[in-house]
């Protein structure tokens, strides 16, 4: 299998890192509704980390089912044009 090359476009974009924050506030709302911009998702690449399983559910509840996010384990694996969610764990 060979490697997927970049465009020149998507090495100049800024991967940008955000944490989902406080899960009872606003900070995914925000998020979710900056990122439905198509526009937005053109000038960078975002990486949310925190839970998939919480950003499905104020997806849900926010009614942004447009709004499609890829699940990666790191942000070199981020998808271009896509909102990326990172999975962190936390051990207790």
């Amino acid at each position: 299998m060979t490697p997927i090359e970049n465009t020149e476009e998507e090495i100049r974009k800024v991967k940008l890192g955000i944490t989902m924050g406080d899960f009872n506030g606003i900070g995914l709302e925000v998020v979710f509704k900056t990122f439905s911009d198509p526009k937005i998702l053109e000038s960078c690449t975002p990486v949310i980390y925190g839970s998939s399983k919480v950003a499905s559910y104020h997806r849900k509840m926010l009614n942004l089912n447009e709004l499609n996010f890829n699940t990666v384990r790191s942000a070199d694996e981020a998808s271009h044009k896509k909102v990326n969610i990172c999975i962190i764990s936390i051990r207790m």
